[in-house]
């Protein structure tokens, strides 16, 4: 093997091994892909992928997004619903990974988001404290679906350090 080439076995593509040259030694060094956690029963069928390396499988996750429900008091300035509200919202997960990249030499990030896809007005009466009714319109969700969404981030911030005083 020569100096600054890298070499993978066929029989575990997740090390490579690199010949480098130091104070006139030489010494091979040994580089591990970690792979993101794979769950092959959370896939979508058909979409299983492996890397480019041939070391990290991955897949389109199964879209888990639905709405969901929870009855609840509306209170907008002191003015409450005289009855609970059923209020519809988003809940599940979608397809999120970050992966290093040994061809890019850096992460890769993939996000998706469970949001709502289609959504409704609806009113409602609120019964104010000096005795007056006002209607009040609130956002009912009809609809829910995995939308890409920028992955906020990318670097793994140090923990700060608080001073005594």
């Amino acid at each position: 093997m020569e100096v600054n080439t890298t070499y993978v076995l066929p029989s575990d593509k997740c090390v490579q091994y690199t010949c480098e040259e130091i104070n006139g030694q030489y010494v091979t060094k040994e580089t591990k892909t970690t792979c993101p956690h794979y769950r092959p029963e959370d896939c979508e069928p058909g979409t299983e992928t492996t890397d480019a390396n041939g070391c990290c499988k991955s897949c389109k996750i199964r879209n888990i997004c639905e709405v969901k429900s929870k009855q609840t008091v509306i209170e907008v300035n002191g003015c409450t619903s005289v009855q609970s509200v059923n209020l519809t919202f988003c809940d599940g997960q979608c397809g999120s990974s970050s992966m290093y990249s040994a061809a890019a030499n850096m992460m890769m990030h993939q996000c998706e988001c469970c949001q709502e896809a289609t959504t409704s007005q609806k009113q409602v009466q609120l019964s104010c404290a000096d005795g007056s009714k006002v209607q009040h319109s609130y956002t009912m969700v009809e609809t829910c679906s995995c939308n890409k969404a920028e992955c906020v981030g990318g670097t793994t911030s140090k923990p700060q350090r608080r001073r005594r005083r």
